[in-house]
């Protein structure tokens, strides 16, 4: 078997793909997880900066 035979059949199975990753996304259930993964960067942020105990001339509101 070749790409003649699976060829046509790829960009239907990357759209599916997609579409799936897209609805579960969008999901509510998973907003919890992916606000989290947002922060990630943040929390070490501030765990740098109480190891440090500088505020790096920032000040917290």
């Amino acid at each position: 078997m070749s790409y003649e035979v699976y060829g046509p059949y790829l960009p239907v199975l990357m759209l599916i793909t997609f579409i799936g990753l897209f609805i579960w996304v969008l999901l509510p259930g998973n907003r919890k997880g992916f606000d989290e993964a947002s922060n990630l960067p943040f929390e070490d942020d501030e765990q740098d900066q109480r190891t440090l105990g500088t505020d790096n001339g920032r000040k917290e509101q």
